[in-house]
């Protein structure tokens, strides 16, 4: 203030700051300006407690209050003009005493002729807060000089400091400001356009990009310094509201955002340390939100343009993979419910899930009033019809991206198919890895050596069983890759046929609760039983000993002979009438189709061939690999168009044109 009141130009002006001893409790540190001095009418205002003197510039008249707190020792020494324009001197200490606080000494610094200026010499911390908290390294006291006066240093609106600091080991840093960080200033003042906040008021923002050693020792990377009364107050941390790391201009990169905001208001509710505000956390990060997103729509939208073009992209991919998500228009979605910082698929969902959820209980109370108002009789709003209709949408909505996402991952389960059954075919037998390749791709339909009604694995038991009939979508009564005789009650037989279900469509065996411990209607018995049997994509070779029908029938023999453990470990008899339905699927070719299978009835327009065996009341139908994946993508396709989705990519949809416009 003393600079402000002598020079018409802060850069006029002149501070030194020397600390000597740093680390030690014996810390000395000496202050020395070429302001006014302490005159006559400053020394009035400086004995008077809470003094009114600075109110109009932001002072508080407590500031040297908290000198008396911090040190043991103050002196004080000025050199000033009096009203006749004399050169005047004055000296004394500053000291925590009952009376008697200002007690005069015999000045002793050497001015120079008609110079003014104070010199305030601290030394020695007083209590145990201050020795805690003070800073023990130069590196310490530089940044928070820096984050302190930034917002000054940034614009050059400050004198010329010199500091000086000598540790107690006797280590000297130096440092000049604003230069040392004004030099680091890329881009900038860049003014932009007041911020008007409703109920709270505006705000004059001026942005900076600078290189990241403006950022130092702030435990940040972009920042906002909220000034009150010209001085920062605090700075924010603002990364997350920027989302992008960092900045580019020019071939200088990593730079980082620094917003210098003030205004009336912040002003009037500056604490009288000066180091907060007495202002509610919920109005500063407003003010903090709707800066940072006027600078970043604004003077500093070209330095985001690309950065949020990625961002977009990378969102519609998710929702092409995740339409359950897409619960609104995607733009509202990405601007209003996206965070800045959000890139991948975990930080959508982790953004959107709270937001889906609440909107499904927002529908389903506007339901319950509807259904509530005519219950009861009440009167129904004239807008009674819009209402129903609104939330009836609403369902609608959530329904088709219900179904979209679960047509969208039977797409993706498919397109893994089809690459495996692919790889599993370019695999010469001789070549390791076959093996492997065929247990994934068995394991991807039904895992393996794997019982649906063990409830021990009942949590492993998932399936895609859909893939080769829809009727077996739901089904949990199955034994996948076990030997017989761990699933037939008295069989000794070690074969192990690569799938019977006897639960099809989960409602066919006798047990209406799943993993329940019911008794079971022994007089119930099963009445059908479903086998499958997969083939390695591309096998042309099949010997006397690989003859399909023969090795079916002997799994039927040993079924029949015995009772089928199913939940609970609960054996179920096979009824003698039982009907066997069995899926061979294999890629009818060389030995297969010209030895077995040439006798068999073509069907499905000659895609598969089929044997019947009325005796023992099964049906043996083999299809390719590559008709039971068209047969699956053809039912998928259904999802899809009623989801209102179309095929855009592998694993990738895009809203029809006609749903977008909704």
């Amino acid at each position: 203030m003393a600079i402000d009141e002598k020079f018409e130009t802060r850069s006029n002006g002149r501070v030194s700051v020397e600390i000597k001893d740093l680390g030690s409790n014996n810390v000395s540190v000496t202050v020395e300006d070429n302001g006014i001095g302490l005159d006559e009418l400053h020394y009035e205002a400086f004995l008077e407690v809470d003094t009114e003197f600075k109110r109009e510039r932001g002072g508080k008249g407590v500031g040297r209050l908290y000198w008396l707190d911090a040190f043991r020792q103050i002196e004080v020494q000025s050199q000033y003009f009096d009203q006749h324009g004399s050169i005047r001197r004055r000296a004394f200490k500053f000291v925590l005493e009952d009376e008697d606080q200002i007690q005069d000494i015999s000045p002793s610094h050497d001015w120079l002729e008609n110079q003014t200026g104070t010199i305030i010499r601290f030394r020695g911390l007083r209590s145990a807060a201050y020795i805690d908290k003070f800073p023990k390294q130069a590196a310490m006291v530089v940044n928070h000089t820096i984050s302190e006066f930034i917002a000054d240093f940034l614009s050059r609106n400050s004198p010329m400091i010199t500091l000086s600091i000598e540790t107690e080991a006797g280590a000297i840093t130096k440092a000049d400001f604003p230069k040392d960080v004004a030099e680091l200033v890329a881009v900038g003042p860049l003014h932009a356009e007041t911020v008007q906040i409703e109920s709270i008021g505006d705000f004059n923002v001026t942005a900076f990009l600078c290189d990241k050693r403006a950022s130092r020792g702030m435990n940040l990377k972009h920042a906002l310094h909220l000034l009150g009364n010209g001085r920062t107050v605090e700075s924010r941390k603002i990364d997350d509201l920027l989302g992008i790391s960092d900045l580019e201009h020019e071939g200088q990169e990593e730079l980082r955002v620094h917003l210098v905001v003030a205004s009336d208001f912040l002003d009037a509710r500056t604490a009288e340390s000066r180091t907060a505000f007495t202002i509610p956390e919920g109005e500063l990060a407003e003010i903090t939100r709707s800066v940072v997103t006027s600078v970043r729509n604004s003077i500093l939208s070209d330095k985001f343009r690309e950065w949020d073009k990625q961002r977009r992209f990378a969102f519609d991919r998710f929702l092409a993979d995740q339409p359950i998500y897409a619960f609104s228009d995607p733009d509202e979605l990405f601007v209003e419910q996206v965070p800045p910082t959000a890139t991948t698929p975990e930080q959508f969902v982790r953004a959107l899930s709270v937001v889906r959820m609440r909107r499904e209980q927002e529908r389903e109370i506007t339901l319950g009033n509807l259904v509530g108002s005519l219950v009861s009789g009440g009167n129904i709003p004239e807008n009674f019809s819009e209402l129903v209709q609104r939330a009836a949408k609403g369902i609608q909505i959530n329904e088709m991206t219900s179904l979209a996402h679960h047509a969208a991952r039977r797409k993706v389960v498919l397109d893994l198919l089809d690459k495996l059954i692919r790889r599993v075919r370019e695999t010469d037998s001789g070549k390791a890895g076959k093996h492997h390749l065929e247990r994934t791709l068995h394991s991807l339909l039904v895992p393996m050596q794997m019982a649906g009604w063990d409830y021990e694995t009942v949590e492993r038991s998932s399936h895609d069983l859909w893939i080769l009939d829809e009727r077996l979508t739901y089904t949990a009564g199955f034994s996948s890759d076990l030997q017989l005789r761990r699933s037939i009650k008295g069989s000794g037989s070690e074969d192990r046929p690569d799938l019977v279900v006897w639960d099809v469509g989960f409602g066919l065996g006798p047990i209406s609760v799943p993993y329940g411990d019911e008794d079971v209607d022994e007089i119930e018995q099963l009445q059908e039983i479903f086998i499958v049997e997969l083939k390695k994509p591309g096998r042309t070779e099949y010997g006397s000993n690989d003859r399909l029908e023969d090795q079916l029938t002997k799994y039927i023999r040993e079924l029949k002979a015995g009772d089928v453990e199913s939940f609970g470990r609960r054996k179920i008899r096979v009824s003698h009438d039982c009907r066997f339905y069995c899926l061979v699927v294999a890629d009818i070719e060389g030995q297969l189709k010209n030895g077995e299978l040439a006798s068999w009835e073509p069907i499905d327009n000659g895609r598969g061939r089929r044997r019947e065996l009325r005796v023992m009341n099964t049906i043996i139908d083999v299809f390719e690999w590559s008709e039971v994946l068209r047969s699956a993508r053809d039912r998928n396709r259904a999802l899809l168009s009623m989801a209102g989705l179309s095929l855009r990519a592998d694993t990738a949809f895009e809203r029809k044109k006609d749903m977008a416009a909704e």
